[in-house]
């Protein structure tokens, strides 16, 4: 159940408990085999599937439509990161980290509320408030969040303690301004916020 059209091809993921399935309603969904239930469904706008297949040993997976062929991932295998001038935050473990390109020093920063049990899909670096945004991706995509950090001015401790966070639900987030960041809602709304996590403007985003 999930698809509503003919269902064109089937495929076991080869290393995990996950099927993969397309169908003529133009969507490849991914299925959980344990809890029966639809994880992620992926939409192609005027382009039936039908065909799947998978690489024996990289995370990698095609499939055929009317006009040619995709290759996807279904997780990212690199760690989320940005960079600002010469430096790369990127998280790892329970950690976010702050790596220095000129002299290849590598500390941790601050640790991530949860132990970073969720992992961070994306992020976003605000240098004039030394704040960041981090994005996590729920397999149900309207329940992903985001947490917004103050990044310690002293952050050179080897074993940094958990750093209170201002959490909410949101697909996405990313900075806009000095004091200002953009969350797209689980309705596709824009919305605008401020360093406090309070809402200044709501913007309707074109259907």
């Amino acid at each position: 159940r999930g698809h509503y059209n003919n269902v064109s091809c089937v495929l076991f993921h080869p290393r995990q408990e996950l099927i993969l399935s397309n169908s003529e309603d133009k969507s490849i969904r991914i299925w959980d085999m344990a809890k029966r239930t639809c994880l992620h469904t992926y939409r192609r706008e005027h382009d039936r599937f039908w065909v799947l297949a998978s690489h024996p040993t990289f995370n990698l997976f095609a499939a055929g439509h009317d006009s040619g062929m995709i290759i996807f991932k279904l997780e990212r295998e690199r760690p989320a990161y940005t960079v600002h001038g010469n430096i790369l935050y990127y998280v790892k473990e329970r950690f976010l980290r702050k790596l220095d390109f000129t002299t290849s020093k590598d500390v941790p920063v601050l640790q991530i509320r949860g132990g970073g049990k969720t992992p961070v899909y994306s992020m976003s670096f605000n240098p004039a408030e030394n704040a960041i945004l981090l994005c996590t991706r729920h397999v149900v995509l309207d329940n992903s969040t985001y947490d917004l950090y103050i990044i310690p001015k002293d952050s050179d401790d080897s074993q940094p303690s958990e750093v209170e966070s201002k959490k909410a639900v949101g697909i996405t987030a990313l900075w806009v301004a000095r004091n200002r960041f953009a969350v797209l809602d689980r309705n596709y709304q824009l919305i605008i916020k401020n360093l406090k996590n309070e809402v200044t403007k709501k913007v309707q985003t074109p259907v």
